[in-house]
């Protein structure tokens, strides 16, 4: 026995086991988190393989500790960022079903916009306080901890220590790349929710930080991208004289709530809706994200680029499309003489959409920032009726056609656990799957009760119009409940419904789409054919390459030489237009104590600088803004700025006192 404890410590005194062991321990702990149960602390018996995995990612970043003297500040630091990672994974988790990845801290300016909604005072104040106590911890640790006292000089000291993490994240990496290469864990996750689940934490987190835009494949050439060119070029769609308006609308968090199995309503919540899915063409449209990730589904509709080619968790809006044009719809109806607009009932800067937007094709985006007269749902989002009166807005702006693609914000979540004050609805659900969320689905079902008469109302509209119209609405993903493919009907948590209304005959054809695919099957059922993306999905979607071909496509339009356009991408980013109605400044002067600011289309969002100083503001109407306690001089500038709650710019008109009235 004492042999055995001689041994034991002996082991104990290297440091590569030391690193290991609390390896070991910090993996139980993360996978306990990303478990959201104790299950973590078996998963090395029940998953060996997967969990030494983990084991040998966490301690590759552990040994970087063996650089340092002070060793026990640098075990806690590196513990502690694994930690937090966790806990911020565990609490990603309580409010949608996609886990934490390396791109959501990209996101942390829009994320930081809706957290009051899933947090409420309390938590962030408890939060607050958590990382200023570990902050104060670590500053602590840092004066406190010892020093390693030792008789190496220090240039050998940092080498072995250099030498033990090189070894450590060798065998990090041959372990992963074996595995990787035998098939027995993926680099591409179809189901970024089932893979953590099946890969862990720090294996899937840590791909999400490696593994990002489009890899370049093996085939990839210029010989092989004039042999895929020509035969894009070649194919021919059957052409039309019909070139109506082209509207689409991304529902958000929408889809029929009698798909849920078993659960029974006071009266039916989707009867506009069962109505069109009756008499137009529709189907499951397979949309990339459950519970979350908008502007991912977004961006396949509008560009026709598979998110599933990206890296894991990864947001096109926040990587490749910050720095260059992407072909898509917008731009190829462009071609064909189309004017095109966005429209969204929330602010502009969510997910960096009034930049994007201009890298997509569009002539104008309307925010919320642009919109008056709207309201709100109990937590806060703005209720999609307003949508109507905007895209008839649109359409009127200009005498010829227009695509017009529109984002809705009412069904978006969080959903209260218990009805708002005051709040009663109006349909009833009974024998919901968990009773623990039914209070929330109610609430859910008469938010979509609310967003099926958008639709009634917007097909109305159109329906009145002389324009031929092609209208296409879809929703972006189904909501944040503990939903599994056997609670559904269509057997698959990542189906929403779709359907393409016109206002002239169309025939009736029903197909499941994927999202990527969705605007080259419109347009092809309307007779049009621009873009080699949009043409590629109409000429080769039965290919037996049809996904591995589409994949070296993308990879040349956004990463490679463009060989596709002859080496230079042909779309120019727009000089985006924010709001259609123009925001007029017509005269100031001053009335009494304080500054008239007269002119068009002032609302809740815009703020007034005179000589480039913020004032105090008070909204009259749309066409009038006042200044209180403030003076006007000759000469001065007064502009009125339309912007968000981050204050953000998004447009600034000027207007200079004494220069003539319009």
């Amino acid at each position: 026995m004492e042999k055995i404890k001689s041994y034991m410590k002996k082991l104990w005194q290297m440091a590569l086991i030391r690193t290991i062991v609390y390896s070991v321990c910090l993996n139980m702990v993360m996978e306990c988190f990303s478990k959201r149960n104790l299950t973590g602390l078996v998963s090395m018996f029940t998953s060996p393989v997967i969990f030494l995995l983990n084991t040998l990612i966490i301690a590759a970043s552990m040994s970087l500790a063996l650089v340092f003297k002070r060793r026990v500040f640098a075990y806690i630091s590196i513990s502690v960022v694994w930690i937090l990672l966790s806990i911020t994974n565990f609490i990603v988790l309580s409010s949608r079903k996609t886990p934490f990845t390396a791109m959501d801290i990209m996101l942390i300016k829009d994320a930081i916009k809706v957290i009051p909604i899933y947090i409420n005072i309390l938590e962030m104040i408890l939060i607050a306080i958590g990382l200023v106590l570990v902050v104060v911890g670590l500053v602590i640790l840092w004066r406190k901890a010892p020093k390693i006292e030792t008789d190496i000089e220090n240039k050998k000291f940092y080498f072995f220590g250099i030498i033990r993490f090189v070894f450590m994240f060798l065998i990090a990496y041959g372990f992963a790349a074996t595995l990787i290469i035998s098939g027995y864990v993926q680099t591409h996750f179809g189901n970024l929710a089932q893979a953590y689940k099946q890969y862990g934490f720090a294996y899937c987190f840590v791909s999400s930080v490696v593994d990002h835009g489009i890899s370049k494949s093996k085939e990839y050439s210029e010989e092989y991208m004039d042999e895929l060119k020509q035969s894009i070029d070649d194919g021919v769609i059957e052409a039309t004289e019909k070139t109506p308006n082209v509207i689409f609308v991304q529902l958000e968090s929408f889809f029929d709530p009698k798909e849920v199995k078993g659960v029974t309503f006071s009266e039916n919540p989707t009867p506009n809706l069962d109505k069109i899915l009756e008499e137009c063409s529709s189907g499951y449209l397979s949309v990339p994200a459950f519970g979350a990730g908008t502007a991912n589904t977004e961006f396949e509709v509008q560009t026709g680029v598979n998110l599933d080619d990206f890296g894991p968790g990864e947001y096109p809006y926040k990587t490749v499309m910050q720095s260059r044009t992407c072909e898509s719809a917008a731009y190829n109806l462009k071609n064909l003489g189309y004017a095109t607009h966005a429209i969204h009932n929330n602010d502009a800067t969510f997910y960096d959409r009034y930049k994007i937007f201009s890298h997509l094709g569009y002539d104008t985006f309307t925010s919320i920032e642009y919109m008056s007269g709207y309201t709100c749902t109990p937590t806060g989002w703005a209720k999609d009726n307003i949508l109507t009166g905007e895209i008839q807005k649109a359409l009127d702006s200009t005498e010829g056609m227009d695509y017009v693609f529109t984002i809705s914000v009412q069904g978006h979540g969080d959903y209260p656990s218990q009805m708002p004050e005051g709040y009663t609805p109006k349909i009833k659900v009974s024998d919901f799957l968990n009773q623990e969320e039914k209070s929330q689905f109610e609430y859910y079902v008469n938010q979509i009760y609310e967003m099926d008469k958008f639709i009634g109302e917007l097909v109305d509209m159109l329906s009145n119009r002389d324009e031929e119209t092609v209208l296409v609405m879809y929703g972006d993903h189904l909501p944040t409940f503990s939903f599994k493919n056997e609670n559904m009907k269509s057997g698959d948590i990542y189906n929403t419904p779709y359907f393409i209304w016109s206002n002239f005959e169309m025939e009736k054809k029903d197909v499941n789409l994927e999202a990527f695919q969705l605007s080259a099957y419109v347009f092809q059922n309307i007779g049009v054919s621009e873009g080699y993306i949009m043409k590629y999905h109409q000429l080769r979607y039965n290919d037996e390459n049809y996904l591995k071909n589409l994949k070296i496509l993308e990879y040349d339009i956004l990463y490679g030489k463009k060989s596709v356009y002859n080496g230079e991408i042909p779309y120019v980013a727009t000089d985006l237009k924010m709001g259609i109605d123009e925001i007029k400044i017509t005269d100031v002067y001053d009335f009494k104590d304080y500054i008239c600011v007269c002119g068009e289309n002032f609302n809740d969002f815009s703020a007034v600088y005179i000589n480039n100083k913020e004032v105090a503001v008070e909204l009259v109407s749309d066409r009038l803004i006042k200044v209180p306690k403030s003076t006007i001089r000759n000469k001065d500038e007064v502009a009125v700025v339309q912007r968000g709650s981050d204050k953000i710019e998004l447009s600034r008109t000027t207007y200079v006192v004494g220069s003539p009235k319009y």
